[in-house]
């Protein structure tokens, strides 16, 4: 018993419920960019690799916004027949395109670690889709959709990672959107 207890303690210590952290796999960690390496190493290998390297990021930057798109309609109707929609059937086309063109990448020495936090976005998107179809109904829908929610979160900090602006893989900055009304805070 103590050693469940310890684990217990350890745990809820670690990181908070919905903290992206908390969930296993790779960390995301802030990688060069494809474009930069290719100046830096002087490597025509690297230069192509940061061409193909768009289409993918453009895949997953897409599908991480129709998941986060699918879970707000989830939350606002209650409904887990998410799975029905073609929305979703769209974004598993995007998600398989992406798995194919990340497993076609050649990948230069110096890029691993790039080609690293693409591919864990793209399973951290893909468990997020997994959990519309995994969903239960009642009040632990929205259990399960927190958890995609957090997965989406996660998936979007590896992608925010290996983005970068110079490489033309950069990340929509939100500050501005109509939500936000790019008002200045009160005084």
């Amino acid at each position: 018993m103590t050693d469940q207890t310890h684990l217990f303690t350890r745990l809820a210590q670690s990181h908070k419920p919905d903290c992206v952290l908390s969930l296993g796999g790779p960390l995301p960690e802030t990688v060069a960019s494809p474009d930069e390496l290719a100046v830096t190493l002087g490597s025509d290998a690297v230069a192509r690799y940061a061409a193909a390297c768009r289409p993918v990021y453009e895949d997953l930057r897409r599908i991480i916004g129709q998941i986060s798109g699918l879970v707000i309609l989830a939350q606002l109707t209650a409904q887990r027949q998410v799975t029905d929609l073609p929305e979703y059937t769209a974004c598993e086309a995007r998600a398989a395109q992406a798995r194919d063109r990340l497993g076609a990448l050649k990948v230069p020495t110096g890029t691993e670690a790039h080609k690293a936090q693409l591919d864990a976005a793209l399973q951290f998107s893909r468990l997020a889709m997994g959990t519309f179809s995994q969903a239960r109904g009642g009040e632990a829908l929205a259990a399960d959709l927190d958890r995609a929610g957090l997965l989406v979160k996660r998936a979007y900090a590896h992608l925010r990672a290996a983005s970068a602006a110079k490489a033309g893989l950069e990340m929509v900055d939100l500050s501005q959107a109509c939500c936000c009304c790019g008002q200045q805070p009160s005084r």
